[in-house]
């Protein structure tokens, strides 16, 4: 009876996952076409091919779905162990601005955050979620440094966090200026200025 109900329950998973793939995807796809006031969940499950119920058992709320499709974005930049300080901060900023130079965060981060301004929820509801544990994630990179003695003692971690996000976000958001590997080099340095331990490893220029 055990093995049998053990074999029932295996393609439950696979079909949640699909299900829930699809309706991540057609979420940021329409609120890439019609903004987030133009995004419903029911329309999100006729995109997707998700039964209401699904779609409802899985997000009780179009702030969830939305916090669950931008965290979506925000995961795909794998936080680095390279080693070194320098290397971590160079490869993880590389990747984020190859991250938002993409179309779809482009046309979704400006409207998440001025939804985030008119909804207080919303806004909570992302920075207690997937901010949160990107902080956290970023967080281990400055602690590894800290453990190998490359970080200063006396730095602020949570502004060193904000520097790492900060300077990205504002050029995707406000200056428009160009998210390359150029910005993300530039910034490495400018960053490891301020919070690494003067040293000849950490002070000679990152590799290219």
């Amino acid at each position: 009876m055990a093995d049998s109900t053990a074999r029932d329950r295996r393609p439950g998973r696979p079909r949640e996952d699909r299900a829930t793939s699809a309706a991540i995807a057609a979420t940021l796809d329409l609120v890439a076409e019609n903004g987030i006031g133009g995004m419903t969940t029911d329309a999100v499950a006729a995109r997707a091919g998700v039964s209401k119920a699904t779609m409802y058992r899985r997000w009780p709320s179009k702030d969830a779905l939305l916090v669950d499709a931008v965290g979506s974005l925000v995961s795909e930049i794998a936080v680095p162990d390279t080693g070194t300080l320098r290397e971590d901060v160079r490869l993880l900023l590389r990747r984020a601005v190859r991250l938002y130079a993409d179309s779809r965060p482009e046309k979704l981060i400006p409207e998440l955050v001025s939804e985030m301004r008119r909804n207080p929820d919303l806004a909570d509801a992302v920075r207690s979620g997937f901010l949160a544990q990107r902080r956290a994630a970023l967080a281990e990179i400055l602690e590894r440094a800290r453990a190998r003695g490359e970080l200063r003692d006396d730095i602020d971690r949570e502004l060193a966090l904000d520097l790492l996000g900060g300077v990205i976000y504002y050029r995707f958001l406000i200056t428009g200026g160009p998210l390359d590997d150029a910005l993300a080099d530039s910034l490495t340095e400018a960053l490891l200025h301020g919070i690494a331990v003067p040293s000849p490893r950490n002070t000679r220029k990152g590799s290219r």
